[in-house]
């Protein structure tokens, strides 16, 4: 407990401290969004429960091929309201945002940036969608690399004339009904998709962010039940993103700790309670935790 208490004072103290001076002040050109729960079971009934979600943003600027984790944040849910909060944070306008077929994402997105003609587009992850195409062309037996459709397929999502001719190879195909099945589903968005590929930032897929979301999975997964303080977690997921980013720097960071003491002559800057303030449900009696919706 000692331990735990040591590092929630030095959080509090100094994490902002050390992050300030990588902090992110608008959305860059292209956005990639993603999140990653963390659930328990319940002892009593075994079911899975959410216990928190992290939300996810890597950002591309103008001209930098690679991007960088621009943004993690935890929040009890991740509804619409709570994707539109989360880009409410910071200021700017992408000119796209990239994704799975995530709902609440796609609301958040459209809350926040618009709808319609003048809307920032959303770009479906397209390693996803061929994934999601494959597994239909499995179902009919045809995914072998030796046949046409898988090669149509890989080419499907970069052009109109690309996902023309997917569509029209797997509706002449008699034996393909699940996969004619799956691009009747997608074909009116492929085909909006498709068209405006090409005046898009050249990022057409959350790769780059997903190995980011293991890593903060295998920093936090063993002790996910402890974490109840939302803002004592963002904190720290603001010193995991500094490090994702290779900004974890031991002696920048003393010496940014030794010039906020100085200025500070010495004394706490924001000093912290013995413990946290206790929020009471009335109705129920129990204690209610900010990370736990």
């Amino acid at each position: 407990m000692e331990g735990g208490q040591t590092v929630a004072e030095w959080l509090h103290q100094f994490g902002r401290v050390v992050a300030e001076p990588w902090a992110e002040t608008a959305w860059p050109e292209c956005v990639v969004l993603d999140s990653t729960e963390f659930q328990h079971r319940n002892p009593k009934t075994q079911k899975m429960g959410q216990l928190f979600v992290v939300m996810a943003a890597w950002g591309y600027p103008a001209g930098n091929p690679k991007g960088r984790l621009w943004r993690l944040e935890a929040r009890p849910t991740d509804r619409n309201s709570d994707w539109r909060e989360f880009l409410d944070t910071l200021p700017g306008r992408p000119a796209g945002v990239v994704c799975d077929r995530d709902n609440a994402i796609i609301g958040g997105v459209r809350q926040r940036w618009g709808r319609g003609r003048n809307a920032v587009p959303i770009h479906l992850c397209e390693h996803h969608l061929w994934k999601k195409g494959m597994d239909a062309l499995g179902r009919d037996g045809m995914r072998s690399y030796g046949t046409a459709l898988p090669s149509l397929l890989r080419d499907a999502f970069r052009s109109p004339a690309g996902w023309d001719a997917f569509a029209t190879a797997v509706a002449a195909e008699p034996l393909a009904s699940k996969t004619q099945r799956w691009v009747s589903h997608w074909d009116k968005r492929m085909r909006n998709q498709t068209a405006r590929r090409a005046s898009l930032p050249a990022h057409y897929s959350t790769g780059a962010l997903e190995p980011k979301l293991h890593d903060v999975r295998d920093v936090l997964e063993r002790r996910k039940w402890t974490f109840r303080n939302r803002a004592r977690l963002n904190l720290l997921l603001e010193l995991v993103r500094l490090r994702l980013n290779r900004h974890d720097d031991p002696t920048g960071w003393a010496t940014l700790i030794r010039a906020h003491i100085d200025a500070h002559g010495g004394q706490s800057a924001h000093p912290r309670r013995m413990s946290d303030p206790v929020t009471i449900d009335p109705a129920t009696g129990d204690r209610i935790y900010t990370l736990r919706g």
